[in-house]
């Protein structure tokens, strides 16, 4: 009898066992989570550190990880008298176990691999700016280069560049490159505006050809606009919503349009998109104004820039006393008085390496062990060096991300057999 009391009791406590098996498989699923970030981080780092060595770039996924958690109950019994030692008592088996399972795909299709080659879209570069991130770092890894129509001239955004090295592919002062492509200074901030650009369609129509029910249902689409041209004909339009993103020059002119480059022909934009809603192009455009073009960058031209980032700072003397060389630059202009704040844009320390910041994570490579400092603003008063590194690497994962397509990445179905 007492036997059986002791199988009921267990029995009715098993429906409070279920409630910790909540907490066994949020655990798993945390486990699963960090598993997949230091896969994802690692393969990152280990990308940067490739386009160092001028090796090619290779890139994984992990799609799925498939989590099997087991809890059995084996078969009660009671046991009986016998012999001197026997004693009667219940017998109840319980078991549990784990066995994850993952799947590990190469994103080395057309479609991804074309992704990381084409150029960022310039909505990309307001959408972070207006998220917060530095517009200075945004600057140092999507900007490539700046052209000046009027002269021709081509500053590159080059490591090699800004610390004045004789293998810079276009020789030139630091100072100009960093006017070029920094604000802090007369040029200001970045600036953007949203506008139609309307292409022409087409010779002016007369009225009957305007009213034409095919052409009616086409405007319907949204893509194209009927606007009315002189002499009493219409004229058809292609619409297409564009961005201009502008920097007010010095000494009191007008706001430029800067991105856009090779739309019109090799001129710089008309200065009237930093102003208007829409922009007629083509024939009958507005005369050029003023301005710079600047080329944007591709996800893999942002992975090498960083690996050559990355070769330039460690061929660098590292002076005693001082902090470990990088490229840096200032977050924000400096009010006069004041002492000038640097953070250093990226960079890994090398085992021996001072890290001031802290150690956010690590990763070998090349049977080396290399250390990703914290993020950390500059001090107020410039004692202290701030370092955007992390940032960094959030910003790249996302803009890596933004190139898988699920259809792309082949997944292993699961089988499961029954007996």
């Amino acid at each position: 009898m007492r036997a059986l009391f002791a199988l009921a009791l267990l029995l009715l406590a098993l429906p409070l066992g279920g409630c910790s098996l909540g907490t066994t498989v949020a655990s798993q699923a945390g486990d699963y989570n960090l598993a997949v970030e230091q896969a994802a981080n690692t393969q990152l780092l280990r990308n940067v550190l490739r386009a160092r060595d001028q090796l090619p770039l290779h890139f994984t996924t992990v799609p799925q990880i498939r989590g099997s958690l087991s809890v059995g109950l084996g078969q009660p019994g009671i046991g009986l008298p016998i012999g001197a030692l026997a004693s009667q008592g219940l017998t109840l088996g319980f078991n549990g176990s784990s066995s994850p399972s993952f799947d590990v795909s190469a994103l080395d299709t057309q479609e991804f691999t074309r992704g990381l080659l084409e150029p960022l879209e310039p909505d990309l570069f307001r959408y972070y700016l207006e998220r917060g991130y530095s517009e200075q770092m945004l600057l140092l890894l999507m900007f490539n280069s700046v052209v000046d129509p009027a002269s021709g001239r081509r500053v590159l955004n080059d490591p090699r560049c800004w610390f004045e090295r004789p293998d810079c592919p276009s020789p030139m002062p630091a100072q100009l490159i960093e006017a070029a492509f920094l604000t802090d200074g007369p040029n200001g901030r970045y600036e953007f505006h949203d506008y139609t650009a309307l292409t022409p369609l087409g010779p002016p129509l007369s009225a009957a050809q305007a009213s034409d029910p095919t052409l009616l249902a086409s405007l319907g689409e949204g893509k194209l606009t009927l606007r009315r041209a002189a002499g009493g004909r219409f004229q058809l339009f292609r619409q297409e919503a564009r961005l201009a993103a502008c920097r007010r020059v010095p000494e009191g002119r007008r706001m430029v349009p800067v991105l856009g480059i090779g739309r019109f022909g090799g001129r710089p934009p008309p200065t009237e998109q930093c102003a208007r809603d829409e922009v007629v192009l083509g024939a009958g455009a507005p005369a050029a104004g003023p301005g710079i073009q600047i080329q944007l960058r591709s996800v893999a031209d942002i992975i090498r820039w960083l690996g050559l980032v990355l070769r330039v700072q460690q061929e660098l003397e590292a002076v005693p006393g001082e902090a470990p060389p990088c490229l840096a630059f200032r977050p924000a202009p400096t009010p006069a008085g004041q002492a000038s704040r640097e953070v250093c844009t990226f960079r890994l320390a090398r085992p021996g390496e001072a890290v001031p910041t802290g150690v956010a994570f690590e990763v070998d490579y090349a049977d080396m062990h290399w250390r990703v400092p914290r993020f950390a603003e500059a001090a107020p008063d410039g004692s202290r060096r701030g370092d955007y590194t992390t940032q960094v690497l959030a910003l790249l994962t996302e803009l890596v991300n933004l190139k898988k397509a699920s259809s792309a990445i082949p997944s292993t179905r699961a089988v499961q057999i029954l007996r």
